[in-house]
Formats: C-alpha cells, sequence, structure tokens
C-alpha cells in the first residue's frame, strides 16, 4: 500500500511539472516577466503567451508586445494565445474579437474578447506594426537632431 502511494505521488508531481506545448497556461500573475518588454504580466484582462521555437512559453503583459516579438522572429511561427477579457479564458488569437483598450499596459490599445469585437486579429497586427514603424521614425528622428 505504502509503495504503491509513492508511486502515485510521483506520477502526480511529474505530471504537473510538465507543461503542454499545445495547452495555454496562466503565468505567474505579478511575478513573470514580459517576453518582450520584462514589464511584469500582472493584468489578467491584457495578457498573451506563445511557445518560442525551442520550447519554452513566453509571457506578454500586453497583446502588441507578443505582436512586436513575432515581427522580430519572421521565421517563427508560434503556438499562442491570448487572454479573453470578457471570459478570462486562453484562445488562439485568430479566434478572438478585439476592442479598443485605451488603458492596455504596454498603450498598444487592444484587448482580446470572446464576442463583440470590432476588429480581428490581422487588424491587431497591422495596427502594432504601424505603432512600432512610427517609435521607430520618432526614435530616429531624436537620434539625428543635434543639441
Amino acid at each position: 500500500m505504502r509503495l504503491s502511494s509513492l508511486w502515485l505521488s510521483v506520477l502526480c508531481l511529474t505530471a504537473t511539472a510538465c507543461t503542454r506545448d499545445d495547452a495555454a497556461v496562466d503565468p505567474v500573475w505579478g511575478k513573470q516577466p514580459c517576453g518582450h518588454c520584462a514589464m511584469l504580466v500582472s493584468d489578467h484582462s491584457h495578457g498573451a503567451q506563445l511557445v518560442d521555437e525551442r520550447g519554452e512559453r513566453l509571457f506578454f503583459d500586453d497583446l502588441g508586445c507578443m505582436v512586436a516579438w513575432e515581427a522580430e522572429h519572421p521565421a517563427f511561427h508560434p503556438q499562442h494565445w491570448v487572454r479573453r477579457a470578457d471570459t478570462q479564458d486562453w484562445a488562439p488569437p485568430e479566434s478572438s474579437g478585439y476592442v479598443h483598450a485605451p488603458n492596455s499596459p504596454m498603450d498598444f490599445g487592444f484587448q482580446a474578447v470572446s464576442v463583440g469585437g470590432t476588429a480581428d486579429w490581422n487588424a491587431v497586427v497591422a495596427s502594432v506594426a504601424q505603432q512600432l514603424h512610427a517609435d521607430a521614425r520618432a526614435g530616429q528622428a531624436q537620434g539625428s537632431a543635434r543639441p
């Protein structure tokens, strides 16, 4: 009896220690750094995550941070998920709708929802790319200005 309890304990620990790459999991809220900007992932309504080419899971504090990471790694097509604000579940970005969210953690301005979104994932990606491009141009302009 004691030996079977030990084996059962070992099996449970092994099962919980391994995470599947094909399913979303919650980050350690408030302690897990964003995979792009390193801010702590703490807002349950704006999170995102992906599994990278090495099988490592990256969490993001804002949908835009995940889009930026994916833009920096264009040859890789990760498994990725967004946190829906209305249901607090994780879903593939392509199966969610998006609404304007002026207070998103990194000000990219979008929030995933299960129904009623006014934008789709392609519109989010395009908007974030436009914002990143504008930020890069502004940074170059500041760098070229002489004191």
